[in-house]
């Protein structure tokens, strides 16, 4: 029965008259739990979104792409060096904008000194080296802000605020809404669609998508996993540190977010707005653009091992809004454990959604399974437009009963 439905939507994904957005819907109708008076038991199916830059962008039109938030302001580092002291070590001038290439080796910098103490140069010791990297991280907070502001947690409310949403907001709204349906629990083990996320965005898009699809006396963070347990959550004490299998949805930052703060050895989510001098004090984990990644820091070691084991247990990848240049190594290899063998592709299935072509985005994936070319597995569906415009098409074959 399995195989003859997995030929069933692979057929479907090959007809060119058959859209992404009605192939997508076809599998969300295939994987949903079934009512009646002899459902078929399906079991759980993870329906994962690796969301890049693009995602934000298709929610807010002004979210800035990787380029735009590393070209910063000197003014928010100041606060930590004096126009000389910037000059004589980076080579920076208070006139100018830090441009991309410049920060990344100015981390790369940090990154050295850090992981080699014998280089470190006179008037460099740990204590300004922590001030430094608060300092850049505060200056890509100011940024975003100054860019398109940060969708800050309404601590009044309860909620991620989300007033007057534009027709494309509540496009992608529905089809989340749409995809938080498509479980149930009731009869006993659950069965049907888990969304789950991940993400190199820092921002808070995803959590005002998932708290706003929840109802307004219900909260994300109930049902939310972060790949690790923080212990206190918008100044409040976690209220699920331990989450029950069926209910809880992924939501796992590979570059870290704006809103974790490490407390010794344990973390905690502030989703309040701060000032530069507080994020300096007290700076969020990013992972900055460098010359060399340095991803030694105890909260990657933490969150990557759940995003390999996600993305094995995934049946239908979508990545949206993002590129996977070349040289983004390790979101290629994330993105491999999806189908790193043949028959780990087989009966899976990737939508790629973003600006393109059908051709070039074949041409990026088959380097990343390389099995694709030859074995067509995993199966590729592509769509070369917005996340939002895919999502306002799949709200079109909503109704489980349009096949």
């Amino acid at each position: 029965m399995a195989r003859k439905a997995t030929q069933k939507k692979k057929r479907a994904a090959a007809n060119p008259k058959n859209s992404a957005a009605r192939t997508f819907m076809e599998l969300v109708d295939h994987f949903s739990y079934e009512q009646g008076p002899s459902p078929r038991p399906k079991g759980l199916t993870n329906f994962t979104f690796f969301a890049g830059a693009g995602f934000s962008k298709a929610w807010d039109p002004k979210a800035p792409v990787g380029s735009e938030l590393f070209t910063i302001k000197p003014n928010v580092i100041e606060k930590v060096a004096d126009v000389g002291a910037l000059a004589r070590m980076f080579g920076l001038s208070s006139l100018d904008d830090i441009e991309p290439d410049q920060l990344r080796q100015i981390v790369y910098q940090i990154d050295m000194y850090e992981r080699y103490p014998d280089v470190r140069s006179r008037y460099v010791d740990e204590q300004n080296l922590r001030m430094f990297r608060g300092a850049l991280r505060a200056a890509v907070v100011d940024r975003y802000d100054q860019i398109t502001n940060l969708n800050y947690f309404d601590a009044a409310g309860e909620k991620f605020p989300l007033i007057d949403p534009t027709d494309q907001q509540n496009a992608i709204l529905g089809f989340f809404r749409h995809l938080h349906t498509r479980i149930d629990g009731s009869q006993g083990p659950a069965e049907g669609i888990r969304t789950q996320f991940v993400t190199t965005n820092y921002d808070y898009v995803i959590e005002t998508i998932l708290d706003n699809v929840l109802a307004p006396d219900d909260t994300l963070f109930l049902y939310t996993y972060r790949g690790f347990t923080p212990i206190q959550v918008v100044n409040e004490p976690n209220m699920a540190p331990v989450h029950e299998h069926w209910l809880v949805q992924h939501l796992l930052k590979i570059n870290g977010g704006f809103e974790i703060l490490r407390r010794g050895d344990d973390y905690i989510l502030d989703y309040s707005r701060r000032s530069p001098a507080q994020i300096i004090r007290d700076p969020p984990i990013l992972m900055l653009a460098s010359r060399e990644q340095d991803y030694s820091d105890p909260y990657f070691k933490t969150v990557f091992p759940k995003v390999v084991r996600l993305m094995r247990d995934t049946a239908v990848l979508l990545i949206v809004g993002y590129s996977l240049p070349p040289d983004d190594a390790l979101i290629r290899f994330f993105i491999r454990q999806f189908a790193e063998e043949p028959e780990d592709g087989k009966g899976k299935f990737v939508f790629y959604i973003g600006p393109g072509n059908d051709r070039e985005k074949r041409a990026v994936l088959e380097e990343v399974f390389p099995s694709m070319e030859r074995e067509d597995a995993p199966m590729l569906i592509t769509y070369n437009g917005g996340f939002d415009a895919f999502a306002a098409e799949c709200l079109k074959y909503a109704d489980p009963l349009f096949t």
